[in-house]
């Protein structure tokens, strides 16, 4: 329920006398209050006159009128001009105001109009001003909230309009099966789209708040949408960096280009792969392509291969190493492919080295110095790090 001033009868001759002054020159106080708009917030002052006129200024009459009217009939101000508040601030979103330029213009508006109170105040009758001053500072309070209410509610409203138009189309365009399809998508959303699309996957804290900013990062005619908590960014034709879709705070995974359809869904769906990889390694920040992680990928892609490789070197060597120094010194050795390098890294001596190596033989059947096994070592420990 919506709450009202706080407009009490008075019965009082000077109030109502007070109240009548202010509404006989109510005409140059809106104007003045509209050239303060314009003086002190960019947005108003940059909106043409017919709008000014048509639109701002005939609300800002409503406002001041509505109180003074309701303080010489001792009524409270009615539920039907709070809703007129309500549709000046959906108004406004349209306008594309923000919403602190739209609240600073009700607090010109009753600084204005509070100066215009205090110039109709005669001598004698300045005991009125502050009952007056709690009442008007009560209703620009509650005209503003209802205000704000109305915008923050119709910009939620846009956004999810927004966000669900964002994800047909993105989805459209993947599941299109031939280039009728795609033709009438670009129909269907007035959208003029590329030959092919370069798919990049944009995950972290907050990432899914930040659609906006991260298609206004990316080259021009750019689609995108959500895709869960993360972003789905399409890139027309390539990718020419990557760097200003990258938040140094996020994990951006992306591929190459496809064109609309069952190839640029495939894609999609390597991308998610990629990022999944990164994420199994413990990345939460930085950039991944195609070329990258390869290890990684081609592990994830074959869960059987996966799951045998883990139980024939990760799980063998977590069981028989739990303190990690064989693990470790294989791994330094897989890196370099060297026995003096290895026991420099190592701080052990060569000796040390081999002996270890000798027990990866052992334990697991596959020799770090014969290449192929050496291989499926490095295969074997990059699953599940």
């Amino acid at each position: 329920m919506t709450s009202e001033p706080n407009v009490r009868p008075l019965p009082s001759r000077a109030l109502h006398a007070v109240a009548t002054r202010v509404l006989a020159d109510v005409d140059a106080l809106v104007a003045t209050i509209g050239e303060a708009l314009q003086a002190e917030i960019p947005e108003y002052g940059s909106m043409p006159p017919a709008v000014m006129a048509g639109d701002v200024l005939p609300v800002t009459r409503r406002v001041v009128t509505s109180f003074f009217d309701a303080v010489l009939s001792g009524s409270p101000v009615g539920a039907k001009v709070v809703r007129g508040f309500e549709e000046s601030g959906r108004a406004r979103l349209e306008m594309g105001v923000p919403l602190e330029s739209m609240l600073h213009a009700y607090r010109i508006a009753g600084r204005v109009t509070w100066h215009a109170v205090t110039d109709s105040v005669r001598p004698g009758e300045e005991h009125l001003l502050a009952d007056l001053a709690a009442r008007w500072m009560d209703y620009i309070d509650i005209a503003s909230s209802a205000v704000a209410r109305a915008y923050m509610t119709a910009s939620a409203e846009r956004l999810r309009s927004l966000d669900a138009r964002r994800r047909e189309l993105v989805e459209a365009l993947l599941t299109a099966t031939d280039v009728g399809e795609v033709a009438a998508v670009s129909l269907r959303f007035s959208t003029i789209l590329a030959a092919a699309y370069v798919p990049v996957l944009v995950a972290g804290p907050g990432v899914a708040g930040r659609i906006d900013a991260l298609l206004s990062a990316a080259p021009p005619r750019s689609l995108g949408g959500h895709r869960g908590d993360r972003v789905l960014l399409l890139v027309p034709d390539a990718l020419p960096s990557v760097d200003a879709l990258a938040p140094v705070d996020a994990l951006v995974a992306w591929g190459r280009p496809a064109a609309p359809g069952a190839d640029l869904l495939a894609e999609v769906g390597h991308v998610e792969a990629l990022l999944e990889a990164a994420l199994s390694e413990g990345r939460v920040t930085g950039a991944y392509g195609p070329d990258d992680l390869l290890v990684e990928q081609l592990l994830l892609g074959n869960e059987r291969v996966a799951a045998a490789l883990a139980r024939r070197v990760r799980e063998v060597l977590a069981a028989r190493d739990p303190g990690g120094a064989i693990t470790a010194t294989l791994r330094a050795y897989l890196e370099c492919g060297s026995v003096p390098e290895t026991a420099r890294r190592e701080v052990v001596h060569a000796n040390t080295v081999a002996y270890r190596l000798g027990r990866v033989r052992d334990l697991t059947g596959l020799d770090p110095r014969v290449p192929v096994d050496a291989a499926l070592l490095v295969l074997g420990l990059g699953v599940g790090r």
